[in-house]
């Protein structure tokens, strides 16, 4: 393989290899020579060719392809796209590395490093070695901050009880500069719009003796600007909602400004409310400049959604005053999109799914954004199969209004993070047809709160939930295998909801990463109060508001996702999903729609669909017997681990089990097993599998196999199924392989 590589060099070029690198004192400590050594030789420039298991493929395949005569085809794809060129022995400068070296070493606090480096030539290959003499690293004794007449230098020094430069650290110069960042964000709160880190410097005195250094923080007087010695305050703010980046407008045309509230709004049509830019602006006339404001109105602008592009610009007025302005550019008001999908389902179901939503950005001016959406799908069965699954034909329309700001009666409250609150209003119609079964009709009105403490932490409260729910059965002599009454509910829902999600990986995606959403949901709470309902003995029967039945419940959900990058290309993903429902009062059990199911290619992926539980109840044999089955329950526990491996691009695989099952918060005569017990760990449902996965970045494909590897209906000790799998037999592979098709990961 290697000679195939080097024969395609030309004359007297070589190809480089790579270089190693050896600390050969021991003056700095042993973890220290560790990370030293990984950051010098990752510094030497170029990098060798890649190689994968010791060949070079890609220096290879770029050989074979040649140079192609056209810039596409699959030649001029393989030498160009996947294909690398030869690193030559010319491409590498030994004197320039040995400098670079050197220089990390110094801004570490080695002052004195030896650095020698030579080359090695065997054949047409050229390799490298350095040889690193540390010597001792430099630490810190005093840190003074040098002061003088002005009130710039003496604001600089009395950041110093705070400063990242403490007695005994090693000198390092990548501290030094994070010293001059913290300083400069400092003196932006106080009004120093035209400061810059670069205006300090720390000057060392390493003649202090023993490997120490004495720091002397100052401004660089002769650099620094005059306006960078004054502190500004606010004078005018001006907003201009209908600038457009794609024609010249004259930046500081105010001859249209009307004045509100402290600030003047550029809107000759009078498109937006005063109330859009109250809640998002932060400077007011004489305020002093502060970083923290500044940034905060442009994010919130942004986060309206109902701006495109949002920039601003200050012009100095006079000596020590400036003017805002602030430039929105807003997104198109109405907006129409349509959306059509394809599914499976690993009962072998197919269907398709149709989506229409139109959108207004500013429906009513205030930036406001009013979505009507209609959305139709149906899902049917093919083939002969194991189980006889009717067709499902859904239709729903639904209206929703999200004002970005809160609104609460009796009070005016002014949210302060970078992300501006909604106040949502919504309402819904849904229809579901399960053909020859029942149909599902429910009504919905809701009024809620969203809102995000920062970037991490969402809210979302809802006051106000009300859900109208209607099933009927469509043929009375259909046999429903489960009792018809515990797969509906027929009333209404109504209580509030709240809802947090923490979710790190939106600002550290290349770390270990922690996902949580927990949501609290209740239901008929004032009404139980008024109506003072309670479970009767044989036979229960609920009370009712205006004519209809109402539930009453406590739920409450956990979600714990835990992601951990083990390298570049291969991460461990962790999934953990808590549910209790506890019904009380007017309800028996929850309703239907509140209810939670296990098996499906988002939860259990070795089992089918709403197949799994509850507890040790067998669905197994009411499926062989081709017989329709759907599982609902009260409570619910699922776990998942999965390997993920970024193969090549878009190309990825997987390696996963689940475990988990649902169960009753009470005992339910058509559920044998069902309700939960003490034992609930000995009933988990267990499976494992493969998968693979393209991820073409707007969309992420995903084909899973699992079987199941542990059945918690059969005996106790005959759970776990190891023993009867049998990839050779196409009976058992077709009763217990599952493929699962869908969109995005499973969590």
């Amino acid at each position: 393989m290697a000679c195939s590589n080097t024969r395609y060099l030309k004359g007297s070029e070589k190809l480089y290899t790579g270089s190693t690198l050896t600390i050969t004192d021991k003056a700095a400590s042993k973890s220290d020579r560790s990370a030293l050594k990984s950051e010098l030789s990752n510094a030497i420039r170029p990098k060798p060719n890649r190689t994968l298991l010791g060949m070079r493929v890609r220096l290879l395949a770029y050989n074979l392809a040649g140079e192609p005569k056209r810039s596409k085809g699959i030649r001029y794809n393989i030498r160009n796209k996947f294909g690398e060129p030869p690193v030559l022995d010319s491409d590498f400068g030994l004197d320039h590395n040995r400098q670079v070296l050197q220089n990390i070493l110094e801004n570490k606090g080695f002052f004195y490093p030896v650095v020698k480096g030579d080359t090695t030539v065997k054949g047409k290959k050229m390799s490298a070695h350095f040889d690193v003499q540390t010597g001792r690293q430099y630490h810190i004794r005093e840190v003074t901050f040098i002061t003088d007449t002005t009130q710039l230098s003496k604001n600089v020094a009395a950041t110093s009880d705070k400063t990242l430069l403490k007695k005994g650290v090693a000198y390092n110069l990548d501290l030094i500069k994070a010293e001059r960042e913290r300083i400069d964000k400092v003196l932006k709160e106080q009004g120093y719009y035209y400061f810059q880190p670069e205006y300090l410097f720390a000057q060392a005195d390493s003649t202090v003796g023993d490997y120490e250094v004495d720091l002397y923080v100052r401004i660089k007087n002769n650099e620094t600007p005059e306006q960078a010695y004054e502190q500004f305050s606010i004078r005018n703010v001006y907003i201009y909602p209908g600038y457009s980046i794609d024609r010249y407008r004259s930046d500081t045309s105010k001859t249209k400004a009307e004045k509100f509230g402290g600030f003047y709004i550029v809107d000759p049509r009078h498109r937006y409310k005063p109330v859009v830019f109250t809640q998002s602006m932060q400077f007011a006339p004489g305020d002093l400049y502060n970083l923290t404001d500044h940034n905060l109105a442009l994010n919130r602008l942004i986060n309206i959604g109902t701006f495109k592009f949002v920039k601003n610009r200050f012009e100095q007025i006079g000596r020590n005053q400036m003017d805002a302005y602030y430039y929105l550019t807003p997104y198109p008001r109405k907006s129409l999109r349509l959306e059509i999908g394809a599914n499976t389902k690993n009962d072998s179901r197919v269907g398709s799914q149709v989506t229409v939503s139109w959108r207004h950005r500013n429906a009513f001016r205030g930036a406001e954004l009013l979505t009507l959406k209609v959305n139709g799908g149906f899902e049917m069965q093919y083939g002969a199969k194991q189980t006889s699954q009717p067709n499902i034909y859904q239709l729903s329309a639904e209206v929703g209004v999200a004002v970005p700001r809160f609104i609460v009666p009796f009070f005016k409250i002014k949210a302060s993070s970078l992300f501006p609150p909604k106040t949502v209003f919504s309402t819904g119609y849904e229809f579901q047809l399960k053909q020859g079964l029942y149909d599902i009709q429910s009504f919905k009105i809701g009024i809620g709160y969203v809102w995000k403490e920062e970037i991490r932490k969402e809210h979302k409260f809802n006051p106000i939930n009300i859900n109208y729910v209607r099933t009927n059965q469509i043929n009375k002599d259909t046999t429903i295998i489960i009792n018809y009454n515990t797969l509906v509910f027929n009333g209404l829902i109504i209580g509030p909801s709240y809802e947090y999600t923490f979710n790190s990986n939106v600002t550290n995606p290349n770390r270990p990463n922690f996902y949580f959403n927990g949501l609290a949901d209740l239901s008929g709470n004032i009404l139980g109060l008024i109506m003072g309902t309670r479970i009767t003995d044989t036979p229960f029967v609920p009370k009712q508001v205006l004519g209809t039945d109402f539930a009453q419940y406590v739920k409450a959900q956990l979600d714990f996702r835990y992601f951990y990058p083990l390298s570049k290309k291969l991460n461990w993903a962790n999934h953990l999903i808590l549910g209790l429902g506890v019904p009380y009062g007017n309800s028996y059990r929850l309703p239907n729609v509140k209810q939670y199911f296990s098996g499906g290619n988002s939860s259990l992926r070795g089992f089918r669909s709403r197949t799994v539980g509850p507890g040790t109840f067998n669905t197994e044999e009411l499926m062989e017997a081709g017989q329709y089955v759907e599982v609902l329950a009260d409570l619910k526990l699922e776990m998942s681990t999965e390997l993920r491996w970024k193969v090549y691009r878009f190309f990825q695989l997987g390696v996963f089990a689940d475990a988990g099952n649902v169960w009753n918060y009470r005992d339910e005569s058509s559920y044998p097993g069902g309700k939960f017990n003490a034992d609930f760990y000995k009933q988990l449902a267990v499976d494992a599998g493969i998968g693979i996965r393209l991820d073409f970045s707007i969309l992420l494909l995903r084909g899973d196999f699992a079987i199941p590897i542990r059945k918690p209906w059969l005996a106790e000790g005959d759970r776990w199924v190891f023993n009867q799998i049998a990839l050779g037999d196409p009976h058992w592979r077709s009763q217990n392989i599952i493929f699962n098709l869908a969109i995005g990961y499973p969590f």
